[in-house]
């Protein structure tokens, strides 16, 4: 039996209404504001709002360095992959500043947002370097570039502003010999070529934002393995029938039996139990 503690809502985080509502600053001194439990939260303060702040902005202290964490990358290695990391650039740049603003900083390809980009490239570079003393087997980086039909920022800006940072990353962690899994929601067809090119390993995509067909074609002349996370309208709103059908049509577009591919597991808020079961059960057929 697990000794890890069931998080409960403190008495504290409600509103007036009875209903769940907290405020949490992290270690970046970004304020959180949270209305559901232990779902990520909306920015409520952010420090980089005011670019006078990047004189006297500390980082926190990089994480993955202490004996505890590589002694636990030791004893899991015994047994299992080792994948861990928190790098993301994009979405810790648009929390820490107002969303619109970075993209318009971007654009305008200001000396401040450089210079924002360029600490958190220094400090992710520390994070890889501890988690490579680890000796993990992967690491993890995740950004979210899509909406439901379209990239967020265009092609060009992301090869000006965004790849030549994610190389450097991407570089090292190859150089040590580990491997790059990367993940990004949203449809991001138009930057799977881009993806390619920077020789990410596999990638985890928002599979209901593609045509999984196309995706896979893609995917497979990269030589990119993809991990296949179910989630989405039809998880919360079809029938286990569907479900079903949803998870056999995608794994016959990547052959998964044959490789290349792996099933993630990931339960939502709003998933009824029936469609669980349904996913479930059609991937241990399907394995």
């Amino acid at each position: 039996m697990s000794n890890e503690i069931i998080p409960i809502i403190p008495e504290y985080a409600y509103d007036e209404f009875g209903d769940y509502y907290d405020e949490i600053e992290d270690d970046f001194g970004i304020l959180w504001t949270h209305r559901i439990f232990e779902i990520m939260g909306h920015p409520k303060y952010r420090p980089f709002d005011d670019l006078d702040n990047i004189k006297t902005y500390k980082f926190p202290t990089p994480k993955y360095g202490d004996m505890e964490f590589i002694n636990s990358i030791r004893e899991q290695k015994k047994n299992s992959y080792c994948l861990k990391g928190e790098i993301t650039l994009f979405e810790r740049m648009t929390a820490i500043r107002k969303f619109e603003d970075v993209l318009m900083d971007m654009h305008m390809d200001t000396v401040e947002i450089n210079e924002i980009a360029d600490m958190f490239v220094e400090y992710y570079l520390i994070e890889i370097d501890n988690l490579l003393k680890a000796d993990v087997d992967a690491i993890f980086i995740g950004d979210d570039f899509g909406t439901q039909e379209d990239l967020i920022i265009s092609p060009k800006l992301f090869r000006r502003f965004l790849k030549p940072r994610y190389k450097i990353m991407i570089d090292k962690i190859h150089k040590a010999g580990k491997k790059v899994h990367f993940h990004s929601c949203g449809a991001n067809i138009k930057l799977l070529e881009d993806m390619a090119d920077l020789k990410i390993d596999s990638y985890w995509p928002q599979l209901n934002a593609y045509d999984t067909s196309k995706l896979a074609k893609k995917l497979r002349e990269y030589k990119i393995a993809t991990s296949l996370h179910f989630r989405g309208h039809i998880l919360n709103f079809g029938t286990p029938d569907d479900v079903k059908k949803w998870v056999y049509d995608v794994s016959l577009d990547f052959d998964t039996k044959n490789g290349g591919s792996w099933y993630y597991v990931e339960i939502d808020d709003g998933f009824p139990f029936e469609n669980i079961k349904a996913l479930f059960e059609i991937i241990d057929q399907l394995r």
